[in-house]
């Protein structure tokens, strides 16, 4: 059996690619790169991908993947948009900041800010200083980047025929399986985790829903409510339910550590690289 996952990334794309894989007998699973680029004749394959444009993926590449190759089963997983603008904004740096020391910075300073006292900064502040093509970009480009990925979701969810399943990562969260098995054919494991060996499990930040209402306050919900109900409507969210924690609390755990240990990871996983190319070298000079 051969199945894609797809979803906008920290959507637990990664999270249920393993979860699935793990209940099919010798099933490999495959995450990330170009479409195409894993497929073999395996027996059982389950292939994870995620929606960036800013990364050139986006869903003219996938529908042009989807009409030369054939998938057993296809599967979207969707989050709360709330939660995942939260996550992706936190994820920001996963690949280091070289060359942009003083952007992280800013924004680690933002986040720390906000810790101490979460109604002092409005989310889309900090969203200004975490963007990738310059900084600050302003509040009004920061909704605008928002409405324009969540219409393009939009448009691409109503197009996907019966054979698609629609999930969502609150259902992972809270284990509700039983349609996603009915429609698979078989079990996903669901206490399976992200393999330590993939390095992917080091990222992985709260596995919670509604950290939102910590990080938004009534202003973020005044500008990003437009950008995100029609997405929220068509995935089946509660779209009246936009009410702030009035006691908010912001980590550290999950917020300005989790986005310091992304660089400080990259900095160790180069050394390693390096370490073991260093070892294979002097070898091969051995042998």
């Amino acid at each position: 059996m051969k199945i894609m996952i797809l979803g906008l990334g920290k959507s637990g794309t990664t999270a249920l690619l393993y979860k699935v894989a793990a209940g099919l007998p010798g099933c490999r699973a495959f995450s990330g790169g170009r479409p195409g680029k894993y497929i073999g004749d395996y027996e059982n394959a389950v292939y994870k991908h995620t929606y960036e444009e800013r990364k050139g993926k986006d869903f003219d590449l996938y529908r042009e993947h989807l009409k030369n190759e054939h998938y057993d089963r296809k599967v979207w997983i969707a989050r709360d948009p709330r939660d995942a603008a939260v996550s992706r904004m936190l994820y920001r740096w996963h690949r280091g900041y070289t060359g942009h020391k003083g952007q992280y910075l800013y924004h680690l300073g933002l986040v720390e800010k906000k810790e101490r006292d979460p109604g002092s900064v409005p989310y889309y502040e900090i969203c200004r200083y975490a963007g990738h093509e310059g900084w600050p970009i302003t509040r009004e480009e920061v909704i605008e980047e928002e409405r324009i990925r969540y219409a393009h979701m939009c448009e691409f969810v109503r197009s996907l025929g019966n054979e698609w399943f629609l999930f969502t990562y609150e259902d992972m969260v809270g284990k509700n399986y039983a349609a996603l098995n009915d429609y698979l054919g078989f079990d996903v494991q669901e206490d399976t985790e992200v393999p330590q060996s993939t390095g992917k499990a080091k990222v992985i930040r709260k596995k919670a829903t509604g950290d939102w209402r910590h990080w938004f306050t009534a202003a973020d919900v005044e500008q990003f409510k437009s950008a995100y109900l029609p997405y929220m409507e068509l995935m089946g969210y509660d779209c009246d339910d936009w009410t702030p924690d009035p006691n908010p609390v912001i980590e550290p755990e999950f917020s300005s550590v989790y986005m310091q240990s992304l660089p400080e990871r990259v900095s160790r996983d180069v050394a390693r690289r390096f370490g073991k190319q260093t070892l294979r070298l002097f070898r091969k000079k051995a042998s």
